[in-house]
């Protein structure tokens, strides 16, 4: 009698199995466009996500920075880091042209306030002939909180200074656990999907685009489809003046640190052909707190993936999977902890056993040496019936 109950009990127990694996398959299939019904159960009809004339509301990041000329140079962005002090990132071809005055802007005021002129270099770049500066400008403590700033060589009339705009850096909640800044790279609408998917998937959900050909109809219907998908998505114009170099990522970065300071508690700058991988987790905030570390940034360890399959079907990092050994290759990217101001930051180096940066590239010369690292493919059934790769792959965006 009693094995007559225990094979009962193992019948039962494997189409109970069986039943919940049929419908956990059948659900996940759905997912994609559950992910999409309001709460009322109405569809999303995406074709007017791109067609209204509204875009829905962002976070504030500050105003929209541009490149501009600025005597004999560019300023692109200047932010509020105290009360009493301003920083603007700037390239300049030559030093001997950095400015002397400076000037505050308050909305009260006319007129503008001297301020006391300082600056900085970030780094030079022989191949433009350009230098990357923050020009900082201080003031006795005021009341007041200005809006805009200023730069000149010589002493001018008011009317002749050209103002920049102010983001405030400063006096922030933090708001976001991560932020991931996308440096300028050759578009690619696949490439653009699997990037913001497969992060949101690790639980980074904030995003800041400097956008140089990224279409405008896409824009808006990621900027009007983001709050369903719990996203933080926002799109800054990159019009840089001269060709990529190097120097483009690091004003970047720059800019993003500043911007998201004391608003995201991580900040990195990444392209669209990078992806953070924890070997050992699933989410970014474990793989943070298993590092453990009281270090102000920490360094993530390159891995260059070169692109043999191209299917269109199935997601690039999911299906190149070997990496190109060159131990002269020792890239990294680094994790800011964005909520302390130091001017001497220590770093906390990642081994590769724990995480690092897969990077899909496509390789002009075969690698001596590869190997297999497939500890992404982990995430592999998640990313493809991801709501957003789903939309892509139905060429419904």
């Amino acid at each position: 009698m009693k094995k007559y109950h225990q094979l009962m009990l193992l019948i039962i127990s494997v189409i109970s199995l069986s039943l919940f694996l049929i419908y956990r398959h059948e659900y996940n299939r759905l997912h994609y466009v559950l992910e999409v019904f309001n709460f009322f159960g109405q569809p999303c009809n995406i074709s007017n996500l791109h067609q209204t004339e509204k875009i829905l509301s962002h976070h504030d990041w500050g105003p929209a920075p541009a490149w501009q000329e600025h005597e004999s140079g560019y300023t692109y962005s200047a932010f509020l880091t105290r009360q009493n002090e301003a920083k603007a990132l700037t390239l300049l071809s030559d030093e001997k042209m950095v400015p002397r005055n400076c000037y505050f802007w308050f909305e009260d005021k006319k007129k503008p306030v001297i301020g006391k002129f300082k600056f900085s270099k970030v780094m030079n770049d022989d191949n433009i002939r350009l230098n990357l500066y923050f020009y900082i400008c201080e003031m006795t403590n005021s009341e007041h909180v200005p809006y805009a700033v200023s730069f000149s060589f010589k002493i001018k009339k008011d009317s002749e200074l050209k103002k920049i705009m102010l983001a405030n850096s400063f006096k922030h909640r933090i708001s976001n656990n991560a932020t991931i800044c996308v440096s300028p790279s050759i578009y690619s609408k696949k490439r653009f999907v699997e990037f913001l998917s497969y992060h949101k998937l690790i639980g980074i959900d904030s995003f800041i685009f400097y956008n140089r050909d990224i279409p405008h109809r896409l824009v808006k219907i990621i900027s009007n489809l983001s709050t369903r998908l719990g996203l933080e998505v926002a799109f800054l114009p990159w019009n840089f003046p001269k060709g990529d170099t190097f120097i483009t990522r690091l004003a970047v970065e720059n800019d993003c640190l500043l911007r998201t300071f004391d608003q995201s508690l991580y900040a990195v700058t990444l392209e669209l052909n990078e992806y953070i991988v924890p070997l050992h987790v699933y989410s970014f905030n474990t793989l943070i707190k298993s590092i453990n570390t009281n270090s102000e940034r920490i360094s993530l360890p390159i891995e260059k993936f070169c692109i043999s399959s191209t299917e269109t079907s199935r997601p690039i990092s999911m299906v190149n999977t070997d990496v190109a050994e060159d131990y002269n290759y020792n890239i990294v990217r680094y994790i800011y902890r964005n909520n302390m101001r130091k001017d001497d930051i220590s770093t906390y180096a990642v081994d590769k056993g724990l995480a690092s940066i897969h990077k899909y590239v496509k390789c002009s010369v075969e690698p001596f040496r590869t190997r297999q690292d497939k500890s992404i493919l982990k995430f592999s059934t998640d990313l493809t019936r991801s709501t957003l790769f789903q939309l892509l792959t139905h060429n419904q965006i």
